[in-house]
């Protein structure tokens, strides 16, 4: 690609006023010919050899006995050629240990020296972080990268000579998606893989819009960045930059460097603030970028993530929240809050780096920390998370009551995690033990469900000067208990602002219901048994939910919804990779709905329900149909265990696996399979279990052969027939939570038929040629 192959649109309508913006913010520019002579002619080196000596002599030092010395050039000759050199051994892996050199929250660098005949260990900075003004922030355009395939990416940023950041513009009328294509496939094999070790972001821009992410960072999760904190501040900001006047010699530089056609171009310092810009000047800012590569990145099971803006945003505002003091026992505690992000905008995450920084603030000495859950299923989950983030502390998994309050009492600083029953303590037992330290933090997971009962207060017993922070993916409810616990909301990322930001999928609503007449011998059968020795008062509410539950469980009505199911999902999402949840009323009618699928063969199901416990009556034959068929499981399986895990494995990452998972209650909170993308409900589901039902089919999955766009809710339950749709159990949440969670695909059908109506009105008269 020669010099005349860049385009003047593309230059002109973004890459100039994303240079202009980081001149403006102090960044040096660096021609293409200084380029060269920094990477001594080779393009296949992408460090800046002569900048980085430079400021690393500068930047680093040691003391020994009390005097203060330097490291010989010759040793950080040696630290570059490291850097530079390292052995590739894939994009991700590699990039993990550039990382973990520089970083030094992940390690950092160490240079051995020799002193009075001793050898020792001395840290060594590629960055200095404590004092951001000692590093040198440099931009290029055009730079040309040499691997199997020659590449030269729009921009690139420095920051002491090693690549920070890396930028493809496209012109305004492009879509910025293309500019994310041309990003990833830059960074395959037979590409140009080897450059893209280095940055920690990488940005798509064109002009208008911006999108951030980092190494090997799917198109679709690419992100927007949102102020918010200082909106105002920024617009003034990126106002001002705009109008900032660039050194005559410097912007000729930069011209001439994109093309003959833009040497006479003239900077415009009177022209509207874009997208583009804002995120540019908020995350190029120069303690924003270090702190972001620094504090907000990590590598979880083998995928780099960086944080979004209101990752970001939350932890800061957590962090700030804790340092209040408020009244505790025998003195005073951190003040805590409930911090409300919507499921699917990264929970579990935003937990992990508020750790994560906890660990690295000296202000905060030996931070303790529970995580504490409600199900076994999410506490397994967690330590996953937490263990694949690479924390510098320990994850321990609490066994047993006993285990717990041993670590509670030896003051084990490992991230530990439990269930929130370990805490409680018998009525007749008195609390074993008091910890007053204010330096433990209690991070509770769905806070909805966790936040109320004896365990809990039994737990504020035994810690009363922990910190909690309540964190929760679905709205709390106007009246919650939460609120009053907890304290105030830290932070809220709602489900509108998930679906503004792209991050999650909108939902479509669809109401199908299978009207049965309910069979009266069993009706009174039931009723019977169940009232025998109830009062009067209370037997004819109980004679509606008897109701209910049998015509939910009859036969019939399970073999006409996975009728009814099964051409639903053949004609629109079988083998296409995208698949599905039944949720079923009981264990019985999911052992039913089983049958039924497996019967006709067409569609590949599995069965996820909990185990039955205790005796079975006899007289009992739908508890007796369940534990038969769990029997036939557990005689080919390990144990259930083995087998959900099986099966659950093949439903999210085999395309040709288990297409239908069958559940009642199981995986209806915390399970993240993005390609699940329809839940099919025959049960009645109510407030946070619904919002957290539903939420299952929203995560965004790149699909090949069929793109996943929205998730759908199909409904045969009494949601249907009670409601108009699934929004109106939401009456008792704060409107602005829940605002666009659902789209009910009536209206949609009714609003497409008059926005024909109206451009059929338009066009009345117009003649056809």
């Amino acid at each position: 690609m020669s010099i005349l192959d860049i385009d003047f649109d593309e230059a002109r309508q973004s890459q100039l006023p994303f240079v202009e913006l980081l001149l403006n913010l102090g960044y040096e520019y660096i021609s293409r010919e200084e380029l060269m002579l920094e990477r001594g002619g080779d393009t296949s080196k992408f460090i800046l050899r002569k900048t980085a000596s430079e400021i690393l002599m500068k930047i680093n030092g040691y003391e020994y006995a009390g005097e203060k010395y330097k490291f010989s050039q010759e040793k950080v000759f040696e630290a570059i050629d490291e850097l530079e050199n390292i052995p590739y051994e894939g994009l991700v892996d590699t990039s993990a240990k550039i990382y973990q050199m520089i970083m030094p929250t992940s390690g950092g660098k160490t240079i051995q020296v020799f002193h009075d005949g001793k050898k020792m260990s001395q840290n060594f900075r590629f960055i200095d972080f404590e004092n951001i003004e000692n590093n040198i922030f440099q931009v290029a355009v055009e730079f040309e990268a040499s691997g199997k395939e020659n590449i030269r990416p729009d921009i690139v940023v420095f920051v002491n000579g090693i690549p920070l950041a890396v930028i493809e513009n496209k012109k305004s009328s492009i879509d910025i998606e293309e500019s994310l294509r041309q990003l990833n496939r830059n960074q395959r094999a037979e590409y140009c893989p080897r450059l893209f070790i280095y940055p920690q972001l990488l940005i798509g821009s064109n002009g208008q819009d911006l999108r951030y992410g980092t190494t090997a960072t799917p198109n679709e999760f690419y992100a927007k960045w949102r102020e918010k904190d200082g909106e105002k501040e920024l617009e003034e900001k990126t106002e001002n930059l705009i109008a900032t006047k660039i050194e005559y010699d410097i912007y000729k530089k930069v011209c001439l460097d994109l093309n003959g056609a833009t040497k006479h171009h003239a900077q415009k310092t009177e022209r509207e603030v874009t997208d583009q810009d804002r995120g540019v000047v908020a995350i190029f800012d120069k303690h924003r970028i270090l702190d972001l590569a620094k504090n907000f990145i990590l590598y979880d099971a083998g995928i780099k993530k960086v944080m979004r803006y209101q990752q970001y945003f939350a932890i800061k505002r957590i962090l700030n929240r804790i340092e209040n003091k408020i009244p505790g026992k025998d003195g005073t505690k951190r003040e805590g809050g409930i911090l409300w992000h919507t499921q699917g905008s990264g929970k579990s995450l935003t937990m992990v780096m508020f750790i994560k920084a906890l660990i690295e603030d000296p202000n905060i000495i030996n931070p303790r920390v529970l995580i504490v859950t409600d199900r076994k299923d999410l506490d397994r989950q967690i330590k996953g998370t937490f263990e694949n983030a690479g924390l510098k502390k320990e994850v321990k998994q609490a066994r047993s009551k006993k285990n717990l309050l041993g670590l509670i009492e030896k003051k084990d600083l490992s991230v530990v995690t439990t269930l929130i029953h370990k805490f409680k303590i018998a009525d007749d037992d008195i609390i074993p033990f008091e910890d007053l330290d204010d330096n433990i933090f209690v991070l509770i997971d769905e806070a909805h469900r966790s936040q109320g009962g004896s365990a809990n207060l039994d737990m504020t017993k035994i810690i009363p000067n922990a910190c909690y922070i309540a964190f929760t993916g679905t709205p709390l409810l106007k009246k919650e208990k939460s609120r009053q616990k907890f304290g105030s909301f830290i932070d809220k990322y709602t489900i509108d602002d998930a679906l503004s930001d792209g991050i999650i999928l909108p939902l479509i609503y669809e109401g199908r219901y299978v009207d049965l007449r309910q069979d009266k011998k069993e009706v009174d059968r039931q009723w019977d048994r169940a009232t025998e020795d109830l009062p009067e008062a209370h037997k004819y509410q109980l004679q509606q939910e008897i109701e209910k539950k049998i015509i939910a469980n009859n036969p019939s009505r399970i073999s006409e919804i996975a009728y009814d199911i099964e051409k639903h999902y053949i004609a629109r999402f079988k083998d296409t990779g995208l698949k599905a949840q039944i949720v079923a009323p009981s264990k019985y009618s999911a052992v039913l709905f089983e049958k039924c699928f497996r019967k006709s063969g067409k569609i590949q199901t599995a069965l996820v329900i909990s185990d039955e416990s205790g005796l079975i009556d006899d007289k009992d034959e739908h508890k007796k149909e369940v534990d038969e068929y769990l029997k036939n499981i557990k005689e080919k399986y390990q144990s259930l265990k083995k087998y959900e895990e099986s099966v659950i494995d093949s439903f999210k990452y085999n395309e040709d696996g288990v297409e239908i998972l069958i559940v009642v209650d199981k995986l209806l909170t915390g399970f993240d399979a993005p390609r699940n993308t329809v839940l099919y409900l025959a049960k009645e589901l109510r407030d946070h279990n619904l919002l957290q039902a539903i939420a299952r089919v929203n995560r965004l999955f790149d699909n090949f052969s069929l793109p996943k766009t929205a998730g759908f809710i199909i409904d045969y339950s009494e949601n249907a027939q009670n409601i108009r749709t699934a929004m109106q159990l939401f009456g008792n949440y704060d409107a602005e939570d829940v605002k666009g969670a659902l789209i009910d695909v009536r209206e949609k059908i009714k609003d497409l038929e008059d926005n024909y109506g109206n451009l059929h009105d338009i066009f009345r008269g117009v003649k056809d040629d």
